[in-house]
């Protein structure tokens, strides 16, 4: 984590045996939990004469330090089907029961859920294939909505404080949030032939106000109602938020719809607001299918932006395990942002803080980082149908989740939600409400 203050405290972790998810488990909760430094150690001579916090993962109770018991998963490799057994610290879930100073095996249950293991595990998909929030082990143990990791962190933090007379902290509170530009434009700059076709739509569609607002647009230069940047710069600006844009850049297709990355428009706008805020690139739904359309759709983004493109966010949310992920690395991705469910808010991975994707295949921590959003506006609208106001108390309510374990909430949301046409009418006020919520 660069340029990242640790603290000065460093703890000391006694384990039989030192394994990549033992690692990846640790780098969540004392990294990116605490920014503290932390060591794993095989030796028991190691963390003896150690002043600090020492937690002793060994069925040995005799070893100094804090005992918790491991249950054997963090030290297996492979794949196999299984859901973990469920208990309770206190109020909170848990998985892995055990018996040591806590009630469950936390470095196992951090690596079950934020490696994404059940992904890996046959499933039925939905309609494009995804993973459904409905069936995740979270929805069906009743915590999605929790960002659980994060608070099993909180809590750990102060059984740790008072056990040790230790001073350990949180990382702070972070808000970020992102905006998919699936169509930059309704009406405008789509080109002569979906222009006209569009035109033909309306007509068989015998849908007049449609007819009148696209000719109102195209020839008589009336504003487009995706055409909602200067709203969002405001808005931004006002509470000085970080943001990030991804652009879809896929040819036409059934699923991507886009403007044409060679609309002149389109390219001004990529500019435009990349001089303001990171942008990133929003790989198509095809792509998926075709892999060799990801570089060429990066490729257009970066000639156009005229800058080395990190960032990604996947079309529809279309995320497999691992093939996605190592589809961006091959590409030199360096963050991902698709960690999240349409169907359901909540948190995929149990966590809001990012994290490094962990290839369960190859048992290893890689360089991509992934950044988990808690909520989309289509999955409030579209998928559970809710209103307005609804909408915002659902925000509010996760937003604040977030903040009682000081972690980092970010939202996903799209230019055409502010455009109030189209099912989104009334929407435009729930997307300031969520960044004052998410800023303040």
């Amino acid at each position: 984590m660069p340029n990242d203050p640790r603290q000065s405290e460093v703890v000391k972790i006694y384990s039989q045996q030192i394994t990549p998810r033992l690692a990846f488990a640790c780098e969540l909760i004392f990294t990116r939990g605490f920014h503290v430094d932390y060591e794993i150690h095989e030796e028991v001579s190691a963390v003896r004469s150690h002043e600090g916090i020492v937690i002793n993962y060994s069925k040995d109770p005799s070893v100094t330090g804090f005992q918790i018991t491991p249950s054997g998963f963090i030290n297996q490799r492979g794949i196999s089907e299984f859901e973990p057994e469920m208990t309770t610290w206190d109020d909170l879930p848990a998985l892995f029961p055990t018996q040591g100073e806590i009630p469950f095996d936390v470095f196992s249950a951090v690596f079950f859920l934020a490696s994404r293991y059940e992904e890996y595990l046959p499933y039925k998909g939905d309609q494009h294939g995804r993973f459904q929030a409905e069936e995740s082990f979270a929805h069906k143990n009743g915590f999605l909505d929790r960002p659980l990791i994060d608070e099993w962190v909180l809590k750990l933090k102060d059984t740790l404080n008072t056990r040790f007379q230790s001073s350990l902290e949180l990382a702070p509170y972070s808000f970020t949030t992102t905006i998919d530009v699936d169509s930059a434009y309704a009406y405008r700059y789509k080109g002569l032939m979906r222009t006209l076709g569009g035109f033909a739509k309306d007509v068989v569609a015998t849908d007049s106000q449609n007819l009148k607002d696209r000719f109102n647009t195209i020839f008589l230069r009336k504003h487009d109602p995706f055409d909602t940047y200067d709203e969002l710069h405001e808005i931004h600006q006002k509470y000085n938020v970080d943001v990030i844009y991804f652009f879809l850049l896929a040819d036409y297709g059934l699923n991507d719809k886009g403007v044409s990355y060679k609309s002149r428009h389109l390219q001004q706008l990529v500019r435009r607001l990349g001089d303001y805020y990171t942008i990133g690139i929003h790989p198509g739904y095809q792509s998926n299918r075709e892999t060799h359309r990801f570089e060429t759709e990066l490729g257009r983004l970066a000639t156009i932006s005229r800058r080395d493109i990190e960032h990604s966010r996947q079309h529809f949310l279309m995320l497999k395990f691992p093939e996605t992920y190592r589809r961006l690395l091959s590409n030199r991705i360096k963050e991902d942002h698709t960690m999240g469910y349409a169907s359901l808010p909540g948190f995929r991975a149990s966590t809001s803080r990012s994290f490094p994707f962990y290839d369960l295949e190859h048992e290893s921590i890689t360089a991509l980082e992934l950044h988990p959003f808690a909520v989309m506006d289509a999955t409030l609208n579209m998928y559970q149908e809710r209103t307005p106001e609804d909408a915002s108390k659902v925000i509010t309510t996760l937003a604040q989740k977030v903040k009682a374990v000081s972690g980092q909430f970010r939202i996903l949301w799209h230019n055409e939600s502010l455009s109030e046409k189209w099912g989104w009418e009334g929407w435009k006020g729930v997307y300031e409400r969520a960044i004052a919520v998410g800023a303040n």
